[in-house]
């Protein structure tokens, strides 16, 4: 099984949705945008976005991190589980 988030706030789940993995992740460094899809099992999509100065500063952050330590996918959702965008546990491996 690939990573995922397991949401444990019901007002998160869509539809009976509990989990999500990341679909997509674009990064696009002269737009200064990170771009994230979420795909449930159930089929159904979040999407989130940081742009400007925030996402700058994020690539930069990436672009020297040891992801040997911690996947990208397990960054991913610490970040979005900070900022407040979904709240649950990570299960699962790279």
């Amino acid at each position: 099984m690939a990573e995922q988030i397991n949401l444990t706030s019901p007002d998160q789940a869509v539809v009976g949705t509990s989990e999500y993995h990341i679909a997509a992740l674009t990064l696009d460094w002269d737009g200064a945008r990170i771009d994230i899809r979420l795909n449930s099992a159930k089929g159904l999509a979040r999407t989130f976005s940081y742009a400007g100065q925030t996402a700058t500063d994020l690539l930069k952050v990436l672009n020297t991190v040891n992801l040997s330590v911690k996947s990208l996918h397990k960054r991913v959702f610490d970040r979005l589980m900070a900022d407040g965008h979904l709240a649950g546990s990570v299960s699962g491996v790279p």
